[in-house]
């Protein structure tokens, strides 16, 4: 009996911590959880998105009644930024988006309110596809962004 217990008590010394871990994230997207109202401070609209180029993944904040946020790959291109859903049809913030397309946007700790709109015009896509594989490598005909919903992100 006392050899069970023993064998129990890293498991919920792990456990716990895993929950703490959790608690300690708040609100906030980690990894592959998503996530509530974003935190951070607010700024205007930057005249680039050049600053970005350097960050991998960005926040996207949904349904502003009842804030949904995740992780996401973002890129800039011209003066947007893009994001793209992946199996988007599955994606709770893809489809948040098309019934509500004001979003936020954070990028480190600064929080941009943008309106998300989807696009399927070719030569924009291909421009999108371009600065995705740019910017996280890849091959244009595996690419996930060709069947993806993409999103230009633009003032309010």
């Amino acid at each position: 009996m006392a050899l069970g217990k023993e064998r129990s008590a890293p498991l919920r010394c792990l456990s716990l911590a895993f929950l703490a871990a959790l608690a300690a994230a708040g609100c906030e997207p980690t990894f592959v959880f998503a996530g509530g109202e974003l935190a951070g401070t607010e700024q205007p609209l930057p005249p680039s998105w050049d600053f970005s180029t350097d960050v991998d993944t960005v926040q996207i904040e949904t349904r502003p009644a009842d804030p949904y946020s995740v992780n996401v790959w973002g890129v800039s291109l011209d003066r947007h930024f893009y994001v793209a859903a992946s199996d988007a049809e599955d994606a709770t913030w893809a489809r948040a988006i098309e019934t509500e397309p004001r979003v936020r946007l954070r990028i480190g700790n600064d929080i941009y309110r943008m309106l998300a709109t989807r696009t399927d015009d070719p030569a924009e896509l291909a421009d999108v596809t371009d600065a995705y594989l740019d910017k996280y490598g890849g091959e244009r005909e595996r690419s996930f962004i060709r069947h993806a919903w993409v999103y230009r992100l633009e003032s309010r």
